[in-house]
């Protein structure tokens, strides 16, 4: 029967604002900016230059949603633990068309096509990944994994990794593609193939425009294919297991992804009706835009549109400020383990790990990831994260909802103002609650605005639209303060009132009149 409605509807909205902070929404949002172009054109002209930034190989064009990692070179290292030559590849962790395929078969399905495509990649750049590898960039434990490259084998899938063994090499297989394209011509469900192998929709028709150009490469101009991939389609059709006519391939089929600038200028002169003068255009807004991202960054890093941490709560997804900041998603050090772990099995340090990595440097950079950020980044569920940061010890991730008083957010301040009242010192509160120095002093500026106004006789929604806070935090506060004044804590509260005078009003939105 699927998901209830109310369950569909919270993955809808979680997709829906992930796909505005991708790279594709924002060559989208460039374009229609920029350049005039109607919603519809600058989101077809933002697919194909991803596409063309997604197979560009110089590491100074490297797509934002790009990693480089260092893999055993060879289509044939399949040796287990004997080192070998190695080799830089390009891969893509995070693609809009995770958000396609989680949207509308589960976040499974969105797992196994990020899995496939981690696989396929290093594959046709001649080198293979390790068990080891996928497991830091799924954060899928060793058991966990292999199930998954089992049930996918056991469809008849080519998956090669390193350390393959010799029974599951003579098996063989095909690519995620040929597989997708040999269910037509067998009249088995497109959904059902698709989920299983986590294919978008999107993904199928760019397939099936590839498959059409090949074909007319090789039978009309006698042209054979160098890509492992389009090699295996060639034999399919010949041993009559793809059809010409699989699918819905239209009469004007969408050329290959293009590889460099001129044949992307005549792809869009073509298809787009460009002007050389258009193209011109084009061109100088990509190459400025790129020129904001290019900065170095580590070769395990993308790049992640995040909201502004000066974003208050409360403000619709459309109107905040989304900035470009660098994320680590990937670290050699994550292949290491720990002393207790070695051999990664339990996967949940490493996960709290890098949940508290993306999200400090989110918060370094001046941004905050949400639950659905994270989610995408990581390829978990939300869920999972909220536990991971709510177990015994809690994280101190310095997510938005928590740092802009967002849902259920407000409690860590709580117990942090809870232990500076009865004399506990900064130091011991840092250490108890892994809090950072400067969001306890962020913290006790905003109690002691509060406090200073609930003196003056301030009502609460009243203090709420002074400090800019939300009216359950300023509720929490003045509990707090209902519940600590008495004469114990004279001290404490006199210390805030000066701490107020000194500080008061300067940051965390809250305005300066108050004082």
């Amino acid at each position: 029967m699927g998901r209830n409605k109310i369950h569909r509807q919270r993955l809808r909205y979680q997709v829906s604002s992930v796909r505005r902070k991708t790279l594709m929404n924002q060559l989208t949002v460039l374009f229609q900016n920029e350049l005039g172009m109607s919603k519809a054109e600058s989101e077809l002209l933002g697919d194909r230059i991803h596409r063309y930034l997604q197979v560009q190989t110089e590491s100074e064009l490297r797509s934002p949603d790009q990693i480089q990692v260092v893999a055993a070179a060879g289509r044939e290292a399949f040796r287990r633990r004997a080192a070998g030559p190695t080799c830089r590849i390009m891969l893509t962790p995070i693609h809009p068309h995770d958000l396609d395929v989680q949207e509308e078969s589960g976040l499974a399905s969105a797992q196994t096509g990020r899995l496939l495509r981690l696989v396929e990649e290093a594959y046709r750049q001649d080198a293979l990944l390790t068990t080891r590898q996928l497991c830091c960039l799924l954060n899928l434990t060793p058991t966990a994994l292999r199930n998954r490259l089992q049930a996918l084998r056991a469809r008849g899938l080519w998956l090669p990794v390193a350390g393959l063994g010799k029974k599951e090499r003579e098996a063989g297989g095909v690519f995620r593609s040929s597989y997708v394209l040999m269910s037509d011509c067998e009249g088995r469900s497109g959904l059902d193939v698709r989920s299983d192998v986590g294919m978008s929709m999107r993904a199928l028709r760019e397939t099936r425009w590839r498959f059409a150009g090949v074909l007319h490469r090789y039978q009309d101009l006698g042209m054979a294919p160098d890509d492992p991939e389009e090699a295996e389609w060639i034999a399919l059709w010949r041993t009559k297991r793809l059809s010409p006519n699989v699918g819905v391939i239209v009469s004007n089929e969408e050329p290959a992804t293009p590889r460099t600038w001129s044949d992307l200028s005549d792809e869009l002169a073509q298809d787009f009706g460009f002007s050389p003068v258009r193209l011109r255009a084009v061109r100088g807004v990509l190459e400025e835009y790129l020129e904001t991202i290019r900065y170095p960054r580590p070769d395990g890093s993308v790049i992640f549109w995040a909201i502004s941490s000066d974003e208050p709560a409360g403000k619709p997804l459309d109107a905040c400020r989304l900035m470009p900041i660098s994320l680590g998603l990937f670290e050699e050090a994550d292949l290491d383990g720990s002393p207790d772990n070695p051999e990664l099995n339990r996967m949940s340090d490493l996960k709290r790990q890098k949940i508290l990595r993306l999200t400090t440097e989110a918060k370094r950079q001046g941004a905050y990831l949400t639950y659905a950020d994270l989610s995408y980044l990581l390829g978990i569920h939300s869920e999972a994260i909220r536990g991971h940061i709510e177990r015994d010890p809690p994280l101190a991730a310095p997510l938005r909802g928590r740092e802009c008083d967002i849902g259920r957010g407000v409690s860590h301040k709580e117990k942090i103002i809870e232990l500076y009242l009865p004399m506990h010192t900064e130091t011991e509160i840092v250490a108890r609650t892994g809090h950072s120095y400067e969001s306890i002093e962020n913290y006790l500026r905003e109690f002691a605005t509060v406090f200073v106004l609930w003196e003056r006789g301030m009502p609460a929604p009243l203090i709420r639209k002074v400090t800019n806070r939300s009216l359950k935090l300023v509720d929490t506060y003045l509990k707090l303060v209902e519940r600590y004044h008495r004469p114990e804590y004279a001290l404490r509260f006199r210390q805030l009132r000066l701490f107020h005078e000194r500080h008061g009003g300067k940051k965390n939105g809250v305005r300066g009149a108050v004082t």
